[in-house]
Order: structure tokens, then sequence, then C-alpha cells
């Protein structure tokens, strides 16, 4: 089993922790298998961090405009749900200007 754990930090970072938990098993094939998820999850990871960059760079750029979530990103799909129905701001297609944002904070 892999776990994976994002902890915001700031409002542009974040802490991943991570590790992989399995009964024990001495096995020559369970530790190749082992080792293939763990190089697997490192290509992935790279990959993913690339893209996270990316499109926090994106949002913070005055062309920023929301995009779709794939339809097998259920729970991506669910979350980004329920911050639209908490966060009226967060259901705007552009990002908010500043001024919206103050006004949004002290209404």
């Amino acid at each position: 089993v892999d776990f994976m754990q994002f902890i915001p930090l700031t409002p542009t970072s974040c802490l991943l922790r991570e590790n992989a938990y399995g009964l024990p098993d001495d096995r020559r094939e369970m530790k190749l298998a082992r080792y293939l998820n763990w190089r697997i999850n490192r290509i992935v990871n790279r990959e993913d961090k690339d893209l996270i960059e990316r499109v926090q760079a994106g949002m913070g750029s005055s062309s920023f405009a929301t995009g779709p979530f794939g339809k097998n990103e259920i729970c991506l799909r669910h979350f980004a749900k329920q911050m639209r129905e908490t966060i009226p701001l967060a259901r705007k297609p552009e990002k908010p200007s500043a001024a919206e944002i103050e006004a949004e904070l002290h209404s």
C-alpha cells in the first residue's frame, strides 16, 4: 500500500509525505516488485511535480483560467464542487481581481 499526504504550508507550497507499507516478504520476486513500484513512483512524482509547478505558475498569471477536470478525477471533481459551493469566488472562470477578493473578504 502506498501512502501519500499533502500538507499545505503556504498558499503556494506544500509538504509531501509518502511511504510504502507491506507485509514482510523476502522473496526475490517481491523485492523486485517493490523496487519497480518505487522506481515507477519516482518517475510519476517527477512528472506530477513539473505539472503542478506549471499550473501554480499559471494560476499566478493574469491569463489564468480554470480548465476541465478529467472524468476519472472523481475525488478532485468532488473537492472542486465543494470549493465552489463554499467559496463564491471559486465559481469564477477567470482569476478574480484584487478588488473582488477584497470585497468578498469584507462582505
